[in-house]
């Protein structure tokens, strides 16, 4: 049904000079899911790892639960912010947005599909697992940043993007993006304009709804940051919460008539 009615996970890496600054400090021997964060100034946040864990039989029995007879569900698809790095798993993004719209009255199921680090290749290559076998009504996809530090050509994510979204229609699966937000101008910044630029593209090309970016409202309130800087504290990912069930609620309401 359409809108309205309608890893290989890459390496932390380090990117010098006038594209990004790095915060934040790695102790993977302490904490495997601990990370590198890596900051740029052309794009709203990035974390990337350097062993990013692969999900486990646990992980993998636990996306694939059916949702209670009769919920409308919903994958989510990201990085580090879907995850909820250093966060407990009822205030990652995708548990608090579930509490709020159910909340509202809608019986709805999200399925936290996010892995710290992930790509658009790598959110692509996991589909079947994350995606497909959970029998979602939406696919909502937040990423692409981690491709931005690596390095990846906005045209290679884009083409990721895309099959992800060819992939779910296909299915009968609708899909709404999160996108990316410049912090800078197109000038100052063609590479990140051009990764900003592809979310809005391809919300036209397949008529899917888009949100500008997930740290709206939050990027820019350090007391809503870990002490990273970069990653939402449980009250930033309270915002995101907000914002997204917002943005989700209509999408819902429509779907479900």
């Amino acid at each position: 049904m359409g809108y309205p009615h309608n890893l290989s996970v890459i390496a932390a890496i380090a990117l010098f000079g006038a594209l990004m600054a790095c915060s934040g400090e790695s102790d993977t021997a302490a904490d495997p899911k601990a990370e590198t964060i890596e900051k740029t100034q052309g794009v709203e946040l990035n974390a990337t790892n350097s062993a990013a864990p692969a999900l486990n039989a646990a992980d993998d029995a636990a996306l694939t639960n059916e949702a209670d007879g009769g919920d409308f569900v919903i994958v989510m698809l990201g990085d580090s912010l879907t995850a909820g790095f250093g966060l407990s798993d009822n205030d990652a993004p995708p548990a608090q947005i579930e509490k709020r719209l159910r909340g509202g009255g809608h019986g709805v199921k999200i399925i936290n599909a996010g892995v710290s680090g992930d790509t658009t290749a790598g959110g692509l290559a996991r589909f079947d697992w994350s995606i497909a076998s959970a029998k979602p009504d939406l696919l909502v996809v937040a990423l692409g940043a981690n491709d931005y530090l690596g390095g990846v050509a906005p045209e290679r994510a884009k083409q990721n993007l895309e099959a992800i979204i060819k992939r779910a229609k296909g299915e009968g699966i609708d899909v709404a993006l999160v996108g990316i937000a410049p912090r800078s101008s197109a000038a100052a910044d063609q590479r990140g304009a051009a990764y900003g630029a592809i979310y809005p593209d391809l919300a036209a090309a397949y008529d899917t709804p888009i949100f500008p970016a997930m740290l709206k409202g939050v990027r820019d309130h350090p007391d809503l940051l870990q002490s990273d800087g970069l990653h939402p504290t449980a009250d930033g990912a309270a915002v995101i919460a907000d914002n997204l069930t917002e943005f989700l609620t209509p999408i819902v309401e429509a779907m479900k008539k």
